[in-house]
């Protein structure tokens, strides 16, 4: 099951700060992985305009044009 719902970027006024709020229907549901004040690491892919969250510990990804690379598997993306 993929987690998914809109939300909205909001921008900091005095600040280049950004801020994404997470709908309370990803955070209460049992299969989002992420705890209040954990530490996370973003990673922007220009080219698909997409941004991937993760845990600090969690595993190596690298973006290119070609794709998405995450610890030595490429993961498909599929552009509609």
């Amino acid at each position: 099951m993929v987690l998914e719902a809109e939300a909205k970027i909001f921008q900091s006024s005095k600040a280049r700060t950004q801020y994404i709020m997470i709908p309370a229907a990803i955070v209460g549901d049992s299969q989002y992985p992420f705890k209040s004040g954990e530490r996370v690491r973003i990673t922007v892919d220009p080219y698909r305009k997409m941004m991937i969250i993760r845990s600090v510990e969690g595993p190596y990804i690298k973006v290119s044009r070609e794709g998405i690379y995450i610890k030595g598997k490429q993961i498909e993306v599929f552009e509609e």
